[in-house]
């Protein structure tokens, strides 16, 4: 009888895999950060997860990942995606690392920055770094009283007895989950122009990516795509019909529109699975995207949803080893 080997090595072939990393900031040396007090990694370590990387995966693009949820892929060992969150101005220089080592990257822009506005947890990040958490709650129990807010939404403040980790924890999830949409959005940018805005007049290119950079890294060869409007939850139970659109289906308009490409990715800010609709949740409320992240730390296969795949976030704490060994972990949890 003859054997169908052939039969056997396409099953093997077909058993297509990838991991994603996702990367917010990356930062200079601290000798030379502006604002040293900003957590992310370097960009010599950026760097250098990049050389370890391209050694031991595919180092796929969004094309590829395309190719991937229509299994017409042809990895030879496990893929590996580079994203990016938040769109900032760090990016910039980690897409030309990218392009210098021939990766194309995905980047996924929050769109009020091409309106003039930071995103929602930037303005926290950078308010903290520059003025401290005790000058933060100050500005903010401040607005609850203006804006005339219920007084549990304030925000205690001990200077004897401070966690300082555990109140910045208390004032993300303040904005990310107590506030409603509107007041949290109003809140920040409120903070950001008696802040950042008056001290550094030009705060939008310190934090975030300009519209004239984003093109230049289409250019490079890199995507983008989606991360809401103004960086925000979207968690199944918060937004209106009219903020949903606002927050998922305006911004891929307005990336179509302004660098005349096609856009149909989506990164859920924060991306937890309180943020995060499910696949049959977010079909249900629009059919605009083929793929979107989470930061859920899992090996993708071509049995999961591409509404849901997922992603590690590396951490200025990880070393070089530290990921490799974290995706190490990943890939054999899946088996």
């Amino acid at each position: 009888m003859e054997i169908e080997f052939s039969k056997y090595m396409n099953n093997d072939l077909n058993k297509q895999e990838f991991l994603s990393l996702c990367y917010h900031y990356v930062r200079p040396e601290k000798t030379l950060d502006k604002f040293p007090r900003i957590l992310g990694v370097t960009l010599k370590e950026f760097e250098e997860h990049v050389k370890m990387l391209q050694k031991k995966y595919q180092i796929i693009s969004l094309e590829d990942l395309e190719k991937f949820i229509q299994k017409k892929s042809n990895f030879s060992k496990i893929g590996m995606l580079f994203t990016f969150d938040d769109g900032l101005s760090d990016h910039f220089e980690a897409a030309k690392i990218l392009h210098k080592h021939g990766i194309k990257g995905v980047f996924y822009i929050p769109t009020c920055i091409l309106f003039d506005e930071p995103a929602n947890p930037n303005i926290i990040h950078y308010c903290l770094a520059n003025y401290g958490i005790k000058r933060f709650i100050v500005e903010y129990n401040q607005l609850i009283k203006k804006y005339e807010l219920s007084e549990k939404l304030k925000i205690f403040f001990d200077s004897k007895n401070i966690d300082s980790w555990k109140m910045i924890k208390e004032i993300k999830n303040t904005f990310k989950y107590k506030l409603d949409y509107m007041n949290s959005r109003k809140i920040l940018l409120a903070i950001y122009k008696k802040t950042l805005f008056r001290d550094f007049p030009n705060a939008m290119e310190i934090i975030h990516l300009t519209k004239e950079k984003i093109t230049k890294m289409v250019e490079m060869g890199h995507s983008i795509g989606v991360h809401t409007h103004t960086h925000i939850s979207i968690a199944p139970s918060k937004l209106t019909k009219k903020e949903f659109e606002k927050e998922i289906i305006f911004p891929k308009k307005i990336l179509e529109k302004e660098f005349s490409i096609k856009v149909d990715s989506l990164s859920y800010p924060f991306g937890e699975k309180q943020d995060c609709f499910s696949s049959s949740e977010l079909l249900k409320k629009t059919n605009q995207y083929q793929i979107a992240f989470t930061v859920e730390t899992i090996l993708n296969t071509t049995e999961k949803s591409s509404f849901s795949f997922g992603r590690y976030q590396p951490l200025s704490t990880d070393s070089i080893k530290d990921v490799n060994e974290i995706l190490d972990k990943m890939v054999n949890e899946s088996k």
